[in-house]
């Protein structure tokens, strides 16, 4: 039998462990979230600059060490910006089955690398990153791909 009064004792300790030891450290990533709430419009008239805004607060969630999605998904849509909204209206597509719409931004990644990367060789946009971009427009749907955990 399931006892209610003990799961209610573990969410006040989660919530109160959460609070004390966590929250500093996992704030971020609600405010990346507001962030992007706040600013995402599809129909911008200036897509890149809103897509700038959009991501303005996702620090290491889009860049790290030698890992730079943010800056060149933002780059592409100085470089094509209708290409990149495109990529982007389709991976939101939730009519779609999920792994195709991050397949289909991964390869629409490689074009563009190919066409504007500038001899980059690497455009970054990994599941890790791809699903960063849907956890921020859904949030209570999508969690944050990483591949150790």
């Amino acid at each position: 039998m399931f006892d209610r009064d003990i799961l209610k004792d573990v969410i006040v300790d989660y919530k109160r462990d959460f609070t004390e030891f966590q929250w500093k450290n996992e704030r971020y990533k609600w405010e990346a979230i507001q962030c992007f709430q706040r600013n995402w419009n599809i129909n911008a008239v200036n897509f890149p600059d809103m897509l700038k805004r959009s991501l303005d607060k996702t620090y290491n969630l889009l860049a790290s060490m030698s890992n730079y999605a943010k800056a060149m998904i933002i780059g592409f849509a100085e470089a094509a910006p209708e290409e990149v909204l495109g990529a982007f209206i389709a991976l939101y597509d939730e009519s779609r089955d999920v792994v195709e719409r991050i397949q289909a931004f991964k390869a629409q990644a490689e074009e563009m690398l190919e066409k504007y990367g500038d001899g980059d060789r690497q455009h970054f946009q990994t599941e890790n990153a791809i699903t960063v971009y849907l956890w921020l427009r859904y949030p209570d749907t999508y969690g944050i791909y990483m591949y150790g955990e």
